[in-house]
């Protein structure tokens, strides 16, 4: 399964949502002609116009492809709690990916808009990006250390952005919102109204790989799950549940 989803922009927002459902497996690569990025107490909130992402996937749309376009997604700055579907506290840690690029992006200044890559892959480099240290304790040459990181990395900024504006960087506000994971509404939208639209566009997705009886509800959701072989595809709908209604 591609670790790395996509969900579509809702009505009235500018931005795509790019997530993955554990940062700690990701192996992708992002490339952006504008970049921008501000912070709250837990998290690194980016905001790209991204030319190519790759494996990544659309729930419920197998022949979906990435084109290039608006996109948001969030960077843990330390361990977390979310809620999970059964509103339990589920204890989430900071990615060795995370740990890097918040560190990159620590480096660099809000308010400037980049362009460039990111090779979104969690693996020993990470921490070597970080430290300057090699496995064996000696320090990174300063020429060597350059090398390895333009394979993963090569950020530069933009003079003139044509894609995002300054108001557009901005941390969310309130439990619902993107920035935990989930999907925030439209505005005026009660609580119960924006849970609606939510399990509509679940079901939908369902539907869409679905060839039995259409689902209209969470307990037809329930239905159809518990008796589904695959079960990635049983994964991929708690992924997408997970990310809508946190």
């Amino acid at each position: 399964m591609k670790q790395m989803y996509y969900i579509e922009k809702k009505e009235g927002d500018k931005f795509a949502l790019v997530g993955c459902s554990e940062w700690s497996e990701a192996n992708s690569v992002i490339s952006f002609d504008e970049l921008g990025f501000c912070q709250d107490d837990g998290f690194y909130h980016c905001f790209a116009y991204a030319t190519k992402v790759t494996e990544i996937g659309c729930f419920g749309d197998k022949n979906w492809k990435f084109e290039p376009q608006l996109v948001k997604f969030k960077l843990a700055k330390k361990d977390y709690q979310k809620e999970d579907k059964q509103k339990n506290k589920v204890d989430v840690k900071q990615s060795r990916l995370e740990r890097w690029l918040c560190d990159l992006f620590n480096g660099l200044e809000e308010g400037v808009i980049y362009k460039g890559f990111i090779n979104l892959k969690d693996d020993p480099y990470c921490d070597l990006f970080i430290t300057k240290i090699d496995p064996k304790g000696q320090p990174i040459p300063e020429p060597l250390l350059k090398q390895m990181l333009s394979m993963s990395v090569d950020i530069e900024p933009v003079e003139t952005p044509e894609h995002i504006k300054p108001e557009d960087i901005k941390a969310p506000n309130g439990k619902g919102s993107w920035g935990k994971g989930g999907y925030g509404g439209k505005p005026g939208q009660t609580e119960i109204e924006k849970l609606t639209d939510r399990m509509s566009f679940i079901c939908s997705q369902v539907n869409a790989m679905n060839e039995g009886i259409p689902v209209e509800n969470l307990a037809q959701l329930a239905d159809v799950l518990s008796g589904a072989e695959n079960k990635k595809a049983i994964r991929e709908v708690l992924d997408l549940c997970i990310a809508l209604m946190s």
